[in-house]
């Protein structure tokens, strides 16, 4: 009987686990064994992790031999903390080979300015390094968002507003009002934590509820980038304009009703293939770049008032998803996959 290709997840902390879920219904459908495990699970004597497989009731504990290939949903290859678990599985396919779990936002913006027609979509922005001159980006700009320049999930971001008496500040719940002085001593506490400043762009819907969608490229079962999904998130409340942050309350809607109420085409219109057309650009010119050591992006991006594309950022990290994990699953096994196919032919 022949051996089935078997995938390992590795995962570095507690996370919900509809994603690995998901996984293991993919590789099933597929004839593929699939287990998730944690770094402590291995055992580089043996040549066996153990790991947690689903058995279509409840994940089940086992002692499985080193995989085929891993899906490495912790990335932290590189590091030094954790530089020697990938010592341990050494000589596997690995999903993801770039060194560290993801590249800060201004690197990525800036690397795009290499690009003549994506550049474009780029909003302002900078690096913090001198308060002085972030108040001078600010009142350029008059609305502005600081967040961190290496944090993931849109935590702890910033909307800042020019007022005729001195500035208002939103941390996504409460409202401050703040002079020069208070400004600056901010910006000097947010320097030091690495944060960057962001034109804050008006990417609303027809009732003007801020929006951001969310465009999750993947490289499919060949090794090509795909767009494995689209999804949009709303606030409600129009005061707060992060959308793509965990803390902030949003809902969501169908790819489907979205396109038909703000731009009033069905998939596969003007707008949708726009959007995927620019997903699949960048992603093509960020691994001539950066080498094929990656193979997801969550794209965060929002529509201007003259429904232009605009980049608020592009996670190389471990890009997730509240609703399409399936969608997400799909392509990443088809990966796995690949690797394998590509490792016996070399």
């Amino acid at each position: 009987m022949e051996k089935r290709l078997s995938i390992g997840m590795m995962i570095g902390w507690k996370i919900r686990l509809d994603l690995p879920l998901a996984c293991a219904l993919i590789a099933h459908s597929q004839e593929v064994d699939f287990f998730y495990f944690y770094p402590a699970g291995i055992d580089e004597q043996t040549r066996t992790i153990e790991g947690q497989a689903w058995d279509g009731t409840q994940w089940v504990t086992g002692i499985f031999a080193y995989p085929d290939v891993i899906y490495d949903r912790m990335r932290r290859k590189g590091s030094d903390q954790f530089g020697n678990i990938y010592e341990k599985l050494a000589g596997i396919p690995i999903t993801h080979t770039l060194r560290g779990r993801s590249i800060v936002k201004t690197k990525v913006y800036n690397v795009l300015r290499g690009d003549a027609n994506l550049k474009k979509s780029l909003i302002p922005f900078m690096t913090m390094r001198d308060p002085e001159k972030v108040i001078e980006f600010v009142h350029k700009h008059q609305r502005v968002i600081f967040k961190a320049d290496g944090g993931a999930s849109a935590q702890n971001m910033f909307t800042v507003e020019v007022k005729d008496d001195g500035y208002e500040v939103f941390d996504q719940t409460y409202l401050h009002t703040m002079n020069q002085e208070q400004m600056l001593e901010v910006v000097t506490v947010l320097i030091e934590r690495r944060y960057c400043a962001q034109k804050l762009i008006q990417s609303t819907t027809v009732q003007e509820f801020p929006f951001f969608i969310r465009v999750h490229v993947s490289k499919d079962g060949q090794g090509q980038w795909m767009v494995a999904f689209c999804s949009v998130s709303l606030s409600l409340n129009p005061m707060i304009k992060v959308t793509n942050s965990e803390s902030t309350f949003r809902v969501t809607t169908t790819w489907t009703r979205f396109l038909n109420h703000q731009f009033g085409e069905q998939p596969g219109g003007s707008m949708d293939r726009k959007i995927q057309a620019y997903a699949i650009e960048i992603s093509q010119y960020l691994e001539q770049q950066w080498g094929t050591g990656f193979h997801e992006i969550g794209l965060d991006l929002g529509i201007d008032k003259q429904n232009k594309i605009r980049l608020f950022e592009a996670g190389l990290g471990i890009p997730d998803t509240s609703f399409h994990n399936i969608e997400l699953a799909q392509p990443a096994i088809a990966y796995c996959q690949y690797l394998v196919r590509q490792s016996q032919s070399s």
